[in-house]
């Protein structure tokens, strides 16, 4: 039942070319030596050369070339946080501030106090906060910097999504984003959004905000200042790319058993016990403490793997559904609806 990788560690850690593409995209905006940069980068190629379409690029490279650009424009947000400019050492000194944190509740506000003490510029109106719904069940960051323009917003709102991800690496565990707000327009090309929020997005709201199961903001953080220097070092592929799995989350430890090729039944909750050499009880009590079950992991796992599939060119909708465990083309447009908030054709 558990499938097996059968890729290379490089080609499952490799970078689509499109990003690399997009950061030196962005370094020719704000007039940077795209040619130094590569070479301050060990690049072995140009990424921007037509031959090099199917060419890999390895975390590491793209980690080092994020790395570069952000040197070169002296912000770590990489140009694209419209309030004010990050300055480089910023996400190293925020991540030590939250660091001793009791839990990820205490943590967040610690980086909201940051903030609002050492990166928000003087006079402006900014909304940065953490609430939680009077049941208890959802958590939602909000940021929105009123001085900001209205077509700006979906990069703050991909930045809060940022956020989540610095957040499941200090206490071991994916965040799942089970909503999102923007507080802008959409934009005319949102790759960027889908690629954060596989979630429904809605757009033009009173400020960007992002929402996820209260139960992360009570796990204990498990990191320390080692950790972190390691971490900085890809911070820039697990922070944009793909978030670093953690062998403590038992969400994680699933998805991997789950795999991505849904056309076999997936295991029961039974089997899943006998895997992962956990009672029903223990496994029931480590997902509720993750905010999340083993219903909601496995509609996760196909809902990403429709959205991985529709991005490509020669798979029609049908197909699309069959490959992740659909019979009924009907049943799958009902859930991906229910999953994105559009119709797999719209999506795509």
């Amino acid at each position: 039942m558990v499938k097996q990788l059968v890729d290379s560690d490089f080609y499952n850690e490799a970078v689509p070319i499109e990003f690399t593409r997009a950061l030196l995209a962005q370094a020719k905006n704000y007039g940077a030596d795209v040619t130094a940069l590569l070479e301050a980068a060990r690049f072995p190629f140009d990424p921007l050369t037509q031959h090099a379409q199917t060419v890999f690029v390895s975390r590491e490279q793209y980690s080092r070339l994020c790395l570069q650009l952000i040197q070169v424009l002296g912000d770590e947000s990489g140009g694209v946080m419209p309030d004010v400019r990050t300055p480089v050492g910023t996400t190293r000194l925020i991540l030590l501030s939250m660091l001793n944190s009791s839990n990820l509740s205490a943590a967040l506000r610690r980086g909201i106090e940051f903030n609002a003490t050492c990166r928000i510029r003087q006079g402006a109106k900014v909304v940065n906060g953490l609430v939680v719904d009077a049941e208890g069940r959802d958590a939602t960051l909000t940021y929105l910097c009123e001085d900001d323009p209205l077509e700006h917003q979906h990069s703050v709102l991909c930045n809060l999504a940022m956020w989540l991800r610095f957040s499941g690496w200090l206490i071991g565990q994916h965040v799942d984003i089970v909503s999102a707000t923007c507080a802008g327009p959409e934009p005319e090309f949102n790759a960027g959004l889908r690629h954060f929020f596989p979630c429904p997005v809605e757009f033009n709201g009173t400020a960007n905000a992002v929402s996820f199961s209260a139960r992360h903001l009570e796990a204990e953080l498990i990191r320390n200042e080692a950790d972190l220097r390691h971490f900085l070092k890809l911070a820039p592929y697990h922070i944009v790319i793909e978030p670093e799995p953690s062998e403590v989350s038992v969400t994680q430890r699933i998805r991997g058993i789950l795999g991505d090729d849904f056309r076999e039944e997936m295991p029961s909750f039974e089997d899943l016990t006998g895997l992962l050499n956990m009672s029903a009880r223990t496994l029931r009590r480590r997902l509720e403490k993750e905010g999340t079950s083993y219903q909601r992991i496995k509609d996760n796992a196909r809902r990403d793997a429709a959205i991985s599939l529709l991005s490509r060119d020669g798979l029609t909708v049908s197909e699309v559904a069959e490959r992740v465990g659909f019979s009924d083309p009907s049943a799958f447009h009902r859930s991906f609806k229910k999953w994105t908030g559009q119709s797999p054709g719209s999506y795509r």
